[in-house]
C-alpha cells in the first residue's frame, strides 16, 4: 500500500514540460498540489497502525478523487 502512494505521490510531483510553466504560475494549483501531499504523507503513516481499516480506505478514496481531479486541472 505504502509503495502505491509513493507513486501518487511521484505524480503529483511531476509535471510534463510544457505544464510546469503554468502550474507554477497558478498559485492555487501548487497550494492545492501542497495540501494534497500532506495528506498524502499523513494517509502513509497511518496504513501500518491504523485499526480502523474502512475509514482509511474511505479517506484513501478520496483522497484519490481529489488527485485525480488536481492532475486534469493542471
Amino acid at each position: 500500500m505504502r509503495q502505491r502512494l509513493a507513486g501518487v505521490r511521484e505524480a503529483l510531483m511531476v509535471l510534463d514540460t510544457g505544464q510546469e510553466w503554468r502550474a507554477l504560475s497558478d498559485v492555487n494549483a501548487l497550494r492545492d498540489r501542497g495540501t494534497l501531499l500532506s495528506r498524502l504523507a499523513v494517509l502513509a503513516d497511518d496504513v501500518l497502525d491504523r485499526a480502523d481499516i474502512e475509514d482509511l480506505l474511505l479517506e484513501l478514496r478520496r483522497l484519490m478523487i481529489d488527485v485525480d481531479r488536481h492532475l486534469q486541472e493542471v
